[in-house]
């Protein structure tokens, strides 16, 4: 099964994580993180919010193993090194992350990774099943104030447009517009987000996919 490397600036977005966490069994996928990523993430998140190593072990994953000589990957974003060797050594695919454009196109290839935004994997990744789970688990958890499944549809187009409007015909209801608009650089890599083959051409993928998927 795939194997999906969180970034920490992922790990630490309680729904971003939720989504991938609940609704990776459903999709295909199999999702989790490094100490070096855990810590970062811990170190970012708010007082009262739930500690990545308690999430972690209530869905009762581990953390995966920690890369060696991350200084090797010279066109990546210093503090991002790490999490890279961590991606490799994890047998990672992917690594879904919101700053893209920090890791290097030759460090990724070098190790057949790609880099992708969380908006865009969840759109193309997450199954309309997955998602209608998902959906119903914030719900439940939601009750104060209560939502309905429709509400929690529209509010996750705030942050994650492309997988609101993937799903968009599972309820009656317009999206909620988000404040940010969507990052520059939201894929880098050589592997195909859906098929998930190198594809030789780089500059062929658009949106994540290779000229077959599209």
């Amino acid at each position: 099964m795939t194997f999906i490397f969180l970034d920490a600036n992922v790990v630490a977005k309680p729904v971003t994580r939720t989504l991938l966490m609940v609704g990776a069994s459903r999709s295909g996928f199999v999702v989790g993180w490094s100490a070096t990523a855990e810590a970062e993430a811990a170190r970012h998140m708010r007082s009262n919010a739930s500690r990545p190593a308690d999430v972690r072990r209530r869905y009762g994953g581990e953390l995966t193993p920690t890369g060696h000589v991350a200084g090797r990957f010279g066109a990546t974003d210093a503090k991002d090194c790490q999490l890279l060797a961590d991606a490799e050594a994890a047998g990672a695919r992917f690594i879904v992350t919101e700053d893209v454009d920090d890791y290097g196109s030759v460090d990724l290839a070098s190790v057949s990774i790609s880099a992708v935004n969380p908006d865009l994997f969840l759109a193309a990744r997450l199954t309309r099943e997955a998602y209608s789970v998902v959906i119903q688990r914030f719900v439940e958890l939601q009750v104060n104030p209560p939502t309905t499944p429709a509400q929690f549809h529209a509010a996750i187009a705030r942050n994650h447009p492309r997988l609101f409007a993937a799903h968009a015909d599972l309820y009656d209801v317009e999206p909620e517009r988000g404040i940010h608009g969507e990052p520059e650089v939201i894929f880098r890599g050589t592997r195909c987000l859906r098929c998930e083959r190198i594809i030789a051409d780089p500059a062929t993928i658009i949106d994540g996919l290779g000229p077959e998927c599209r």
